[in-house]
Parts: C-alpha cells; sequence; structure tokens
C-alpha cells in the first residue's frame, strides 16, 4: 500500500519537483510508493501536476480553515497520511530596522506560523495512527544569518526549534521528524522575493529637487498630480539607500549558478532521505544517539545516500500494536538533520564558526564586504 504524502507549497520550486519525484517513485514490481497529495495556496497553479496523475488540494498555510479543509479532504479520500512535507514558505528583504511590519509579520506567518498550523492538523491522526514522518524543509540561515534576509532567517530559525521539540514530543507515538537544511536551490524564490518586497522604498533618489517635493505636489491639481510621476521628486526615507543594489541583490543570493542545484537534484536528495526512512527499522544505530546526519558526513558520506532511490517503503500491514489499535507504518528513524542543496555543508560551517568566535570571523567579515556593509555608509540628503 502506497504511503500517503502531503507537500505544501507546490507551485513552483522545491514542492512542485519533490512531489513530482516521489509521485515517478515505484517499487521492484512497478507499483507506486506514493499516493502524493500536492497542495497551493492557488489550485489553479496545480491543474499541469493533477494531469500528470497527482492529487491536489487547495491549501493556504496562513489561513486555518482552509488547512483544516484540506486535511479533512485528504482524509476522507485516502484515511490516512503518512509523511507530511512542510515546505510552502516565502521571503522578503529589507534591513530589518526599517522592514515594515507587515512584511516581517508575512513572513513569520507563512514560514513559522503557517507550519505550526499545517503540523497540528495532520500529527494527531499521524500519533493515532502510531507511525508518521514530518520532513521540516529548513535553511542554513537558521545557522548563518545574511543581511537584509533577517525576517526569513529568523522564521527558519525559529523552525529548527520546532523541528527539535516537535521530534522529542512525537517520538513515544512513533512520528518521526526530519529537518531539511537546505543551502542555494534555483527556484523562483527570488523573482517572488522581489515582487512581494516594496524595495524601491530604499533605492536612491534621482532628482535634486528632493527637499522639495512637498512643495511640487501642492503647487498643482489633484489630476495633475495623478497623472505626473511625482514621486521621482521625493526625498528617500531609508538611511540605506546607497545600498538599495544590495538589498536587490540580497533576494537573488541563492540562486548564483555558481553556488546553487536544480530544484530537481534537491528534491531527488530529499527523496532518498525519505525512502531510507522508510525502510523497516534496523537496530539502534548511530541516529539514535542524537548524531543523526553528523556521524555520516564526518565519515566523508551522506545521510543522502543512506538508501538506495528505489528502496520500497516497508508494508503498513505489519501486524495490530500491544493496544489493540490497527495495523500501521512505522517508518525508520530518520536523520535529526540532513544537509540538501548548494554549498549546504560551507554555509553551516560558516554559521558554526560565526557563533563559536567572538568576532564571528570569518563569516562576518565575508558577509559585510559581501553587501557593502564593512564600511560607513553615506547619509542620504535630509
Amino acid at each position: 500500500m502506497p504511503n500517503v504524502v502531503l507537500i505544501t507549497g507546490c507551485s513552483s520550486g522545491l514542492g512542485r519537483a519533490l512531489a513530482q519525484r516521489l509521485h515517478a517513485q515505484r517499487d521492484a514490481d512497478g507499483a507506486p510508493c506514493y499516493t502524493v497529495y500536492t497542495s497551493a495556496r492557488n489550485a489553479v497553479s496545480l491543474r499541469d501536476l493533477a494531469a500528470q496523475g497527482l492529487r491536489t488540494v487547495q491549501l493556504d498555510v496562513t489561513n486555518q480553515k482552509s488547512v483544516d479543509s484540506a486535511v479533512k479532504k485528504i482524509l476522507g479520500e485516502a484515511n490516512r497520511i503518512d509523511i507530511l512535507i512542510n515546505n510552502a514558505g516565502l521571503s522578503r528583504v529589507g534591513p530589518i530596522v526599517e522592514q515594515p511590519m507587515s512584511e516581517v509579520e508575512e513572513v513569520l506567518n507563512a514560514n513559522f506560523f503557517g507550519v505550526i498550523r499545517v503540523t497540528q492538523a495532520v500529527a494527531p491522526h499521524m500519533m493515532r495512527q502510531r507511525g508518521g514522518l514530518v520532513v521540516m524543509i529548513g535553511s542554513v540561515t537558521s545557522l548563518l544569518s545574511a543581511p537584509f534576509g533577517a525576517a526569513y532567517a529568523a522564521s527558519k530559525a525559529a523552525l529548527l526549534s520546532l523541528s527539535d521539540a516537535l521530534r522529542l514530543e512525537l517520538q513515544p507515538f512513533g512520528v518521526h521528524v526530519t529537518h531539511a537544511t537546505a543551502g542555494a536551490i534555483r527556484t523562483s524564490i527570488a523573482d517572488n522575493i522581489v515582487a512581494g518586497s516594496a524595495t524601491a522604498r530604499y533605492e536612491r533618489p534621482t532628482s535634486l529637487y528632493a527637499p522639495l517635493a512637498g512643495m511640487i505636489r501642492s503647487s498643482f491639481s489633484d489630476n495633475i498630480v495623478a497623472g505626473s510621476a511625482v514621486a521621482r521628486y521625493e526625498k528617500p526615507t531609508s538611511l540605506y539607500a546607497p545600498l538599495a543594489d544590495m538589498i536587490r541583490a540580497r533576494a537573488q543570493a541563492s540562486q548564483d549558478p555558481k553556488v546553487s542545484v536544480a530544484a530537481a537534484d534537491a528534491a531527488d536528495q530529499i527523496a532518498r532521505v525519505i525512502a531510507a526512512s522508510a525502510l523497516p527499522a534496523p537496530p539502534p544505530a548511530v541516529s539514535r544517539f542524537g548524531l543523526g546526519w553528523l556521524g555520516g558526513w564526518l565519515l566523508g558520506s551522506s545521510a543522502a545516500a543512506a538508501a538506495p532511490v528505489d528502496a520500497a517503503p516497508a508494508s503498513k500491514d505489519i501486524g495490530p500494536m500491544a493496544s489493540g489499535t490497527s495495523a500501521v507504518w512505522r517508518p525508520r528513524v530518520p536523520p535529526t538533520y540532513f544537509l540538501v542543496g548548494g554549498n549546504a555543508r560551507q554555509y553551516f560551517l560558516a554559521g558554526v564558526v560565526q557563533k563559536l568566535l567572538p568576532s564571528g570571523a570569518p563569516a562576518n567579515g565575508k558577509l559585510a564586504a559581501t553587501f557593502g556593509l564593512d564600511k560607513p555608509v553615506p547619509l542620504t540628503m535630509p
């Protein structure tokens, strides 16, 4: 019987690639390993996935009614959810001291509170069936926060702490939690960040008449003002105006083809970990002592290569629990954390070093120089 999977945020990028990867996976007999439910805030964006045979459901992680409705629909059709992949999220760029609270709240609502909403809706069903796997799609920014991305990094740091606590809370029920610490992955997130962030507020003024913008506005009728781009004459409101280009560049930081990997490749890495976690539970291993992916990493191997890609999930028909519950799927204990994406290991190490050394060197110096913060920023026109 295929494992039932729910993936959030499948309209594009990693969520979509992962859904297609799991949907295509077959066991030795050619039977599907997973029944994949894809979800997105805009269900129209999933039409092509439905045409490929994947299940689709409308799910907005920021809306409780939407979350409850989606989970109810899946349980009504499949009668269970075995794997939850919390992938949906967004980002906004800007210096945190000037970034509107509306943007900060938007990021935290999607990336942190949204994960809690979905997990609270799904996890109790896994707990009752005494088996399940929750995959958190995190980020190395939870350990190495870059300038102009504080809100996103904070949301991912919160997700990391949430994963650690949730792992222990679900353990007695046979439900496991793993955290995918993602590095650079090529997706459409950069375009979405720019589109969703009001970066124009940080740009340098183009007019020497900026101090007289109020007079220019008051000199004409409403119709003239409405038809004129008088905003070009207004003085800047940001102390970071000289770094406006750097703020925009922050949105593209993870998309550099020199360091990033394609979404399909990252999806393949995650799929390998899920497949390994679905095998029959082995004797106690290193991961049970809290080392997770670290043991294999130090030995020169990757948690993502722990099992063949085509390894079939264990059968749910393994007999009833002692309490008399019905047959359940008991996944193998997954790695506590694992790295995925481009330069993830380097970013992770840089973040660790940053925390251990008083000066935060060399990470702090490198990040400051990259974003033009290694020298005084000239004050803009008052």
